[in-house]
């Protein structure tokens, strides 16, 4: 008893810094995610409470529990499709010193479903420590789990029902549950799918643009994947993120616009666009696919202008003035 005592007084003075190295990982984490374009839903994470803390150590026999307790600090990357699970985990084997991977999925029997997640036990590397951030993190561990959204949705409805074993299921559940898991799973191999399908319509469309015969000023029907190959062929140099194509995309629908809009306007402005940039953000190439459509809509489709706030239409009036358009 007193020894549980103990480590709980010990504990309780480590949670801050644990904490600290929570907020900064995740921190660290999400640009790291950003810089190789991975979208993802979230990333988040939480300290063992002390209760936690103590029934592990008691229910493992840990003698230096410090040491033996890896996952005192959790991160939980949840992002959208099964391959980012394994892209990230490789990602993070390069950026991290990651002492032990394990794919959970690995522990199930082939007619099984269930908890299925990627667990790292990492700490932070060296070179990491120039900066003041991570100064003072050195060999403490966290375990890092990446999922899926589904993989997710399915742990904490798990965790909701309390059911951690095999054995906590009643007989007369366990069917419902395994089927409900192995649908789950279904479905989010069929979304990679529908990702994979969707990247390959691009890539189709960007090839039939590219002969002479395919004009996507005559689209009527306009979709996200063809829009996003229109800005990929039109803007190829240019940052692209399918979530701000989308909101455009829906702008466009709105205010009963088409490529054609778009076409028109950029072959206007397309000889000044240089000029343009550098009178509006005083840089080349600035604008991603997106920032450059809408000011190209802006200077040159009185619908979309007439939609903007007062402010900004005197902005772009001075600028057109500005620049002799």
């Amino acid at each position: 008893m007193q020894k549980s005592n103990d480590y709980k007084e010990n504990y309780l003075t480590r949670i801050p810094i644990y904490e600290n190295l929570g907020k900064n990982l995740c921190s660290a984490i999400e640009l790291i995610l950003e810089e190789n374009n991975i979208d993802y839903l979230k990333v988040y994470y939480r300290i063992k409470d002390v209760e936690s803390f103590i029934e592990k150590i008691d229910r493992k026999k840990y003698n230096k529990p410090f040491d033996e307790v890896e996952d005192v600090c959790g991160i939980r990357i949840i992002c959208y499709y099964q391959k980012d699970v394994n892209i990230i985990t490789e990602i993070l084997k390069k950026e991290l010193n990651v002492n032990e991977s394990q794919d959970k999925e690995d522990l199930l029997e082939l007619n099984q479903f269930g908890y299925r997640s990627h667990h790292l036990i990492s700490t932070i590397p060296e070179s990491w420590f120039n900066v003041p951030n991570f100064r003072n993190l050195k060999d403490l561990k966290s375990e890092i789990q990446i999922r899926t959204v589904l993989m997710h949705a399915w742990a904490e409805i798990e965790h909701k029902l309390s059911y951690k074993k095999k054995s906590h299921i009643p007989d007369n559940f366990k069917r419902k549950l395994f089927r409900l898991s192995a649908k789950l799973e279904e479905s989010d191999e069929q979304f990679q799918e529908l990702k994979e399908q969707s990247s390959e319509l691009q890539k189709d469309i960007l090839q039939k643009a590219n002969s002479e015969k395919f004009q996507f000023d005559k689209i009527k029907n306009l979709d996200l994947d063809t829009f996003q190959a229109y800005l990929d062929f039109r803007f190829p140099e240019r940052h692209k993120n399918i979530s701000k194509t989308r909101d455009l995309l829906d702008e466009i629908e709105q205010f009963g616009l088409t490529l054609q809009d778009i076409e028109e306007g950029y072959k206007k402005i397309e000889p000044q666009v240089e000029k343009i940039e550098i009178s509006f953000i005083n840089q080349i190439g600035g604008w991603a696919q997106v920032g450059i459509v809408r000011n190209i809509l802006d200077l040159t489709n009185s619908i979309y202008f007439n939609h903007r706030d007062q402010a900004y239409q005197k902005l772009i009036l001075s600028k057109k003035k500005e620049l002799g358009l």
